[in-house]
């Protein structure tokens, strides 16, 4: 039970108006935690952005829940197709055809692809989920999507011809070659998609390879994506195992547990930090004990007990903890809600003074220096993001406010307890 009395005297010994040592070096501990949290909160904020848009255009290329045919693929997907459509979590259930391929515009310039075929209402999810760099996303029979590498890799434009090479459905016969027009070039904005994926319509994907009227699987898209577990398991059951039933983050379960671990590697960082923060505290209690030691003697000589002695000084500790916790989260809170304006703020500042002050002088000592390109965190013809992608999650806020606030206790223990062992007859002889 804290008394009125203790956290009196606490707050009174935190006094960061006046102009004495133990203020300022108060202060200075304050600022840490402030920092420490502020820094926490983003740093964590732009890890879940990542991870979140990571995550958008996977599901983007593909859907929340993959079904795919064992052997040669799905021959009955038309009655598979609307079988899954009668689930009332399922919102979308489109068929489509993948396989590997070449593609080849002028002489050497060929490149490795991934050819997919889908139906038109599942390019809805491609104008929704990729930046679109030239020409459309109207698909027609004949034409053909390319990602931004793959298009620059074989020298691909819009409106003009790509050969498509696949391996034909017989062996030993000659390699299937068509020629497709390029209808338009997007940007997935993740390099591993953007360096392979083209798409048709499925009928040209299924008569390129040979297949006939087959579907390599049905991608699902589901009303709550936190149960895409269970909502596969319940169509597996449901054809016995008959389909092969995969979920987003099966197809990418490597990526995303790398992505896990970074965000764990990033809390270890930050746990670090506060603990070097806590040296600070341990500090800033340290030199409150030496100067108000005078005070503690004369509280003990009157009546106050050694526990008491030991609450002031840990509810010192506490509400550094706390006031820098609600200042660095609101901080980090306001700082991570407009990052994309601060960046664009500080893009135009150094650009500022890129093409006002520092092209000019070096322009003056050196007549041939080239003009310098424009400076911008995520390069707008390399990435597909502008700003730095954030998810403020409260629970991290929370997180990190509390182990703040605790870490600031516990690093009051050490000086509370040598304050509450001081021996007033000593201290007030020696004084």
């Amino acid at each position: 039970m804290i008394k009125l009395s203790n956290l009196f005297i606490a707050l009174r010994y935190i006094n960061f108006s006046s102009r004495d040592t133990i203020a300022k070096i108060s202060f200075i501990s304050l600022l840490s935690i402030v920092v420490g949290v502020g820094t926490s909160i983003v740093v964590l904020s732009i890890t879940n952005g990542f991870r979140e848009d990571l995550k958008n255009k996977m599901i983007g290329k593909d859907a929340h829940i993959v079904v795919i045919g064992r052997g040669l693929g799905i021959g009955n997907y038309d009655a598979v197709t609307r079988d899954l459509k009668q689930f009332p979590w399922v919102l979308e259930a489109e068929p489509y055809y993948q396989g590997q391929g070449l593609l080849r515009q002028y002489g050497d310039l060929i490149q490795g692809a991934l050819i997919t075929g889908i139906t038109t209402n599942a390019l809805k999810r491609y104008r929704e989920n990729f930046k679109l760099l030239y020409g459309s996303y109207d698909l027609k029979k004949g034409e053909i999507l390319l990602a931004e590498t793959l298009a620059y890799n074989v020298g691909a434009s819009v409106g003009r011809e790509v050969e498509v090479i696949v391996k034909p459905p017989i062996e030993g016969a000659l390699p299937v070659i068509r020629r497709f027009k390029v209808k338009g070039i997007f940007s997935t904005g993740y390099g591993d998609f953007d360096s392979v994926l083209s798409v048709v319509l499925l009928d040209d994907a299924q008569k390129l390879f040979g297949v006939g009227n087959i579907a390599y699987g049905i991608n699902v898209m589901v009303d709550n994506i936190d149960k895409v577990k269970y909502y596969a398991s319940v169509i597996f059951n449901r054809y016995g195992g008959l389909f092969i039933v995969y979920t987003w983050q099966d197809l990418k379960r490597n990526l995303f547990e790398a992505m896990y671990n970074q965000k764990t590697v990033m809390m270890l960082i930050l746990f670090l930090f506060f603990v070097v923060v806590s040296f600070g505290i341990i500090g800033t209690m340290m030199s409150m004990t030496l100067d108000k030691k005078s005070e503690i003697a004369i509280l003990k000589a009157i009546g106050l007990r050694s526990r008491d002695v030991l609450q002031i000084f840990v509810i010192d500790g506490v509400v550094l903890g706390l006031l820098g916790s609600i200042v660095g989260s609101a901080i980090g809170i306001i700082i991570t809600v407009n990052l994309e304006t601060i960046t664009f703020a500080i893009e135009d500042f150094v650009n500022f003074l890129l093409y006002n002050y520092s092209y000019p002088i070096a322009k003056f000592f050196n007549p041939k220096v080239i003009y310098p390109e424009k400076f911008e965190f995520f390069k707008s013809n390399v990435y597909y993001i502008k700003s730095f992608p954030t998810k403020l999650e409260f629970t991290d806020v929370f997180f990190v406010s509390v182990f703040a606030t605790f870490v600031s206790a516990i690093a009051a223990i050490v000086p509370a307890l040598r304050a509450s062992n001081m021996k007033p007859a000593e201290i007030l002889r020696n004084d």
